[in-house]
């Protein structure tokens, strides 16, 4: 038997929703072992559901920060500190945590997410 993501995902939330319907008329030590599945499906659906922009924007999205160094300015990634020195300040992603630091570097990030769900769009 093979499970698509999508019947997967709905499997997990049907999962969850009767977790949720019985869990009161359960015994204590039951509803704790229920709340150990519960989350342990809404991280399962997490992984299973697709990256949204904002997702990418929020939590990997960085920007070339200027700093003050010995009289002149540098410029520093603002996810992991690095200072790529005047070469790569404005390159798409930082060369050392590859978090991108453009509109364009997350487009690419989107899109290779896509690709790899399986939800690419043909341009």
């Amino acid at each position: 038997m093979s499970m698509t993501r999508e019947e997967a995902i709905k499997w997990l939330e049907e999962t969850i929703q009767d977790t949720d319907t019985y869990w009161e008329s359960c015994s204590e030590a039951l509803q704790k072992e229920l709340d150990e599945q519960k989350e342990v499906f809404l991280l399962a659906l997490t992984a299973l559901r697709p990256v949204s922009r904002e997702q990418v924007e929020k939590v990997w999205r960085g920007e070339w920060v200027g700093v003050p160094s010995m009289g002149v300015y540098d410029t520093v990634c603002s996810k992991c500190g690095y200072c790529p020195g005047i070469r790569f300040w404005s390159s798409d992603f930082c060369p050392h945590c590859g978090a991108p630091m453009t509109d364009e570097a997350v487009q690419m990030v989107m899109r290779r997410l896509e690709a790899m769900y399986g939800e690419a769009k043909a341009d």
